[in-house]
């Protein structure tokens, strides 16, 4: 490979590796971006800023917002308002507010959520900036750019350990689009992204509480100030990621992971025109999403009788289950990441939807007895790395089976980069705190991205008048 490993003291022949990726982020421009490309970062725009605007009414928006954000005159806009903040404040809140309904689109190999990070940190500060369009699209490229070939380089291994790569990752992500955004040239740009790995952060141990979109918040605003700092001279080590004690053997370990996914095919077009991350139909886990629509299928079969269930079980892979098999919910939020909970929900009500994951909804008694009849089980091992297909088999008590099985990346429903979904999903999301005609203005502004126009622009758009104090 073109970088060699410093652990072993060796010099990189092309610089380090964070000055190769910082190299390929100073070298990019709108023009390298294809029409497919384009198509992949609005459908990115348009999904993270729908979700985003409904879960800025969250609680954990709130509560963080009182503890520790101040508004100004100026500056980039809280979602939910017509307030503004300093571009890192504004960008800790619109992130928690893009994940807090885990509503956001998903990347197989990131395994977690690369816009969730970068739209956020992207329309901050662009608005800071007076970024066009264009420019924040190619700066969520360049982000994009990074955070996929980090990923590439420690997952699964990442991931089955206990990370959430969307925010260990994602700072550095976020660093990139940041210092793309701020003009940096290729030596300032590796310092952005040394200073990012010292705040990499988030345990998996915190999925189903409001802290997983804080992981979110914190590594958006961490990424924007690396860049910042960056910009005003800090001093971070170029080699930060893969000398000894750098990220990859102090997160990762020896032998968990291949560098060579950062180097390889570097000059050529950006990664996002042949990228996919598919968007959500289910405002939880993405881990989930298979047994919910194996537990549809099973639902409208001939034979399925709900009031005569002796056992049902789930499988799924492996890698799904330390964060989804979860017999029992602390609070409202954990169903999120419960496959007994969501796959009871469907084969009850035929639905999985928001209220599902609110208040006392956990509480109810009708799902909480048929949890007790579901059990998860691992999935033979497959060639392939990772996988969020599901198999659903429903036992009736007079020995009946039902099975049914959904794998996204087999049956197609993974790989759509502009969804027909989309625009009804981002209508119905932005109309929880935006009237009508506004939600049709700002549809059409993002239908037409990345057109002419300013970050800005768009932003001016999503604000929120009236009961914001």
């Amino acid at each position: 490979m073109p970088g060699t490993d410093t652990a072993s003291g060796a010099a990189h022949p092309r610089g380090t590796l964070l000055e190769q990726l910082a190299g390929r982020i100073a070298r990019m421009t709108f023009a390298d971006i294809d029409a497919r490309g384009r198509t992949v970062a609005r459908t990115a725009f348009a999904d993270t800023l729908g979700v985003a605007l409904a879960g800025s009414t969250s609680e954990a928006v709130r509560l963080v917002q009182a503890a520790s954000v101040r508004s100004t005159p100026a500056g980039s806009l809280i979602l939910g308002t017509a307030r503004r903040a300093d571009a890192l404040d504004a960008g800790l809140l619109n992130g928690i507010a893009s994940h807090a309904l885990d509503f956001d689109d998903g990347n197989l190999t990131l395994v977690g959520h690369p816009s969730t990070i970068l739209v956020p940190a992207v329309l901050a500060l662009g608005e800071e900036t007076g970024a066009t369009l264009q420019e924040a699209a190619t700066a969520y490229a360049a982000g994009y750019e990074v955070l996929i070939r980090l990923a590439g380089t420690v997952n699964t291994a990442h991931y089955v350990k206990g990370w959430h790569p969307t925010s260990t990752l994602g700072v550095v992500g976020a660093a990139a689009a940041a210092a793309h955004l701020l003009r940096l040239d290729a030596a300032r740009t590796a310092v952005a992204l040394a200073i990012a790995l010292s705040s990499a952060a988030g345990i998996k141990a915190n999925f189903g509480t409001m802290t997983k979109p804080l992981h979110i918040g914190q590594a958006v605003r961490n990424g924007l100030l690396a860049a910042r700092l960056a910009a005003a001279g800090f001093t971070a080590n170029p080699e930060a990621l893969d000398t000894v004690q750098g990220f990859l053997n102090v997160y990762n370990g020896a032998g968990t992971y291949d560098t060579q996914a950062i180097t390889i095919g570097l000059d050529n077009p950006p990664l996002l025109n042949n990228e996919v991350n598919p968007i959500k139909a289910y405002a939880c886990c993405h881990s989930t999403h298979g047994a919910i629509e194996a537990a549809r299928e099973i639902r409208e079969l001939d034979g399925f009788r709900i009031g005569d269930i002796e056992r049902i079980t789930v499988i799924v892979d492996e890698k799904r289950i330390p964060h989804t098999d979860r017999p029992v919910l602390a609070e409202a939020l954990s169903g999120k990441f419960s496959l007994q909970y969501v796959v009871a929900r469907m084969l009850l009500a035929g639905s999985v939807d928001l209220a599902d994951f609110e208040g006392d909804a956990h509480r109810d008694p009708a799902v909480l007895s048929l949890m007790e009849h579901i059990e998860v089980a691992p999935a033979p091992p497959r060639r392939e790395k990772n996988s969020f297909g599901a198999v659903v088999r429903v036992k009736h008590a007079d020995g009946a089976v039902l099975t049914a099985v959904r794998d996204p990346e087999r049956d197609g429903s993974g790989t759509e980069i502009d969804p027909p979904r989309l625009w009804a999903k981002f209508t119905d999301r932005a109309e929880q705190v935006l009237p009508p005609d506004t939600v049709g203005d700002l549809r059409a502004l993002l239908q037409d991205f990345p057109g002419p126009g300013t970050v800005r622009g768009l932003m001016k758009l999503a604000e929120v008048h009236g009961g914001d104090a």
